[in-house]
């Protein structure tokens, strides 16, 4: 196998030809300001008529207080925000060790941080002057608070927080749920987000391009990440979306599992992952493959799923286009994915029992069309997940804006979705397998929606329905990319 070394220089030379950006780009104070103004606007109108905002965040969801507070740098420590009428009273609310990684970039944010013994760790005592929650959030609001806005996910809030807020205000029913005016406003996208975006997705590819040019059967999965890993820092990405992935063989079961200590075997699938950050705005790219040598080639099966999932990113991506032009309402373009498959049910199931025998076919058969609420029958039903989702601050965890066949509006002016088609093999947990041989394939793309303009930018295909090859991004099929930096 090649020298860490070896691949080390192969990654340098393929990071000094990729795009560069500028690294002091960010989000202005002003920005900050005023998407408090407008939020603060519409929850504080009726039928909301809040006293006070509020919004939740950790390491793992991170969307909320980074959009309005601009503490990208949500470290350890859960934070919280609270916004009322007062500009100068809003501000980051933090544990006492989260409380300086807030004040870290909190004039930049135009804002404040108050510390709390109630987001501090768990156990640990500090010699730190903190302040009550309650009289926290009636400075905030500049009077008792009997009326709370709230804006994050209550599927993220610990149920103490919850507690907390339920008893400062005198009980649940004035806990408002605010996300959906919130949402709205943080949905769409500023020109300066959208190229804070771009510059993401330039170092997400450069991740996964790194990944593809020293993967070969024998490393661990966890080395080849380590790759991705290497050059981001380098090239100019703080954080990341998600653990930066790269699954061979059972792991390709996860779909979205991280890396572990496993050894990547000749002529398994494997899928390469990453989605970087630039000041909290996320990109994402992900590509799969199989780790092919010159006595375990691609097979003719194998061949057979890497093409139908490219040939459903095309009709995703063409269909995105549509309905972005022509003002068609979203749900349109999740349809035509589940169409897709649908369309090519027989197939597929010649294909498996040609390639594993008529009872497996009968019995994927048997399982495509078992009747089961609310899922849909034929091939469609092992489409993982919907086909595009929004993205921002988090990657997938927005918690509006995905495209599903309830999407009856068409998407708002100017957004950021990741379309992510794929086809998975098992079905209700792990060790249920539906189709033979086969457990997991994606394409995934960041686009950009500038009004009835669709770019997309981490790959080469495009609105003319082409691939047409561009700097700091990646064609659909990358198997030609394993193993070298051309």
């Amino acid at each position: 196998m090649e020298s860490h070394r070896d691949k080390t220089a192969r990654v340098m030379g393929l990071l000094d030809t990729w795009p560069t950006i500028d690294r002091s780009r960010k989000i202005s104070t002003a920005e900050f300001r005023d998407r408090r103004r407008r939020v603060w606007h519409a929850i504080s109108a009726p039928p909301y008529n809040a006293d006070l905002g509020f919004v939740f965040c950790d390491e793992h969801y991170s969307g909320d207080v980074p959009y309005l507070f601009g503490n990208t740098n949500v470290s350890i420590e859960q934070v919280a925000g609270a916004m009322g009428p007062d500009e100068e009273t809003s501000g980051i609310i933090a544990g006492f060790e989260g409380v300086y990684i807030a004040g870290q970039l909190a004039e930049h944010g135009g804002t404040r941080v108050y510390p709390t013994e109630s987001l501090q760790l768990a156990d640990e005592k500090y010699p730190v002057e903190g302040f009550a929650l309650e009289d926290i959030l009636a400075g905030v609001a500049g009077k008792a608070v009997n009326r709370i806005a709230l804006m994050t996910p209550r599927q993220v809030i610990p149920a103490g927080v919850l507690a907390n807020l339920e008893t400062i205000v005198g009980g649940p029913d004035n806990i408002i749920d605010a996300q959906e005016p919130y949402q709205r406003i943080k949905n769409l996208k500023s020109d300066d987000e959208m190229q804070l975006l771009r510059d993401a997705s330039t170092g997400t590819t450069l991740m996964v391009r790194a990944m593809l040019a020293v993967l070969e059967p024998g490393m661990l999965e966890t080395e080849v990440a380590a790759y991705g890993d290497f050059v981001a820092k380098l090239w100019g990405l703080e954080r990341y979306g998600f653990p930066t992935m790269a699954g061979s063989d059972e792991a390709n079961v996860t779909m979205i599992g991280p890396c572990l200590n496993r050894p990547i075997q000749a002529g398994e699938f494997v899928h390469i992952g990453a989605s970087g950050k630039r000041d909290g705005l996320t990109a994402c790219c992900r590509r799969s493959i199989v780790a092919t040598t010159g006595d375990h080639p691609e097979t003719a099966y194998q061949t057979s799923w890497r093409e139908l999932v490219e040939e459903g990113f095309r009709v995703g991506f063409d269909n995105y286009k549509d309905v972005v032009v022509n003002h068609m309402p979203a749900k349109l373009q999740e349809q035509s994915l589940v169409d897709f498959y649908n369309d090519r049910t027989d197939a597929v199931l010649a294909r498996v029992c040609a390639e594993h025998g008529a009872d497996a076919a009968a019995g994927m058969r048997a399982r495509l069309n078992e009747e089961i609420p609310d899922l849909p029958s034929g091939l469609a039903r092992m489409k993982p997940y919907t086909g595009t989702h929004n993205a921002g601050y988090t990657e997938c965890q927005e918690f509006y804006g995905a495209i599903t066949l309830e999407s009856d509006d068409p998407l708002d002016e100017q957004v950021v979705t990741m379309l992510d088609v794929a086809l998975r093999g098992r079905g209700r947990d792990f060790n249920d397998r539906v189709i033979p041989g086969f457990d997991y394939f994606v394409v995934e793309d960041t686009l950009g929606k500038f009004s009835e303009r669709v770019e997309n930018l981490t790959g080469y295909y495009n609105v003319d329905g082409c691939e047409t090859p561009a700097a700091g991004k990646l064609p659909i099929n990358v198997q030609a990319l394993i193993g070298n930096a051309d």
